[in-house]
């Protein structure tokens, strides 16, 4: 309630405020992925406010994308504490922490259920285009410490949002801007002509699709 109070005070129809306290503010926290979501219950273990911004529609959006793959790491080593702490009371209990899952087992049985019990402090098809400083840009920059953060979100309905939050988590990942082929970061000679026939993801070969490709 407080971190919807604050960031009530922090808009108006021009989408600029007058800024509340810093103390009152939440923790931005980009990204309803793992990290992201074991960040936010950290935050709630050490009584601060998370937000947490999903561009995706569900929790752990990437994740489902290659929700085929086995996980290298079993349940015992990819279940926040903090995270663990904050579902017990809803009778979560983790799985054989000695078994591995997939990335699908690990959205559904631990991401979802955490988001679901982090509620309105977790928002969906919101992405972030934009993080600044309260008042401060390329031209005016002093004191820029000592300022809250200004977030930008757009969300997937077209409405626009400028949230003032008391520090800024990005947790987005790098799911969506794969690493080159080629060595020094950057593409192989030819990578660009024949991205239509280059993949960087482990392939669902389940899919009839992808299995002709």
């Amino acid at each position: 309630m407080l971190a919807a109070q604050a960031i009530d005070r922090c808009r108006n129809t021009q989408g600029v405020a007058v800024k509340p306290a810093t103390t009152e503010l939440p923790v931005v926290v980009i990204g309803a992925g793992p990290a992201g979501l074991a960040a936010a219950a950290n935050l709630v273990d050490r009584g601060i406010t998370p937000l947490v911004l999903e561009a995706g529609t569900a929790a752990g959006a990437t994740v489902r994308d290659w929700s085929h793959v086995r996980l290298f790491s079993t349940w015992g080593e990819v279940v926040d504490p903090a995270a663990e702490k904050l579902l017990a009371p809803t009778g979560w209990t983790r799985p054989d922490p000695a078994t591995y899952p997939s990335g699908g087992d690990w959205a559904e049985r631990y991401l979802q259920p955490l988001a679901d019990v982090l509620g309105d402090r977790v928002r969906l098809g919101a992405t972030v285009t934009g993080v600044s400083r309260a008042g401060r840009d390329r031209i005016v920059d002093a004191d820029r410490e000592t300022q809250p953060f200004v977030v930008h979100v757009a969300y997937a309905d077209g409405a626009e949002e400028r949230i003032f939050a008391r520090a800024v988590i990005d947790a987005s990942g790098t799911w969506t801007t794969p690493s080159p082929a080629g060595g020094s970061g950057l593409p192989a000679l030819g990578e660009k002509a024949a991205a239509d026939r280059i993949t960087y993801r482990v392939p669902d070969l389940k899919d009839p699709a992808v299995r002709a490709r």
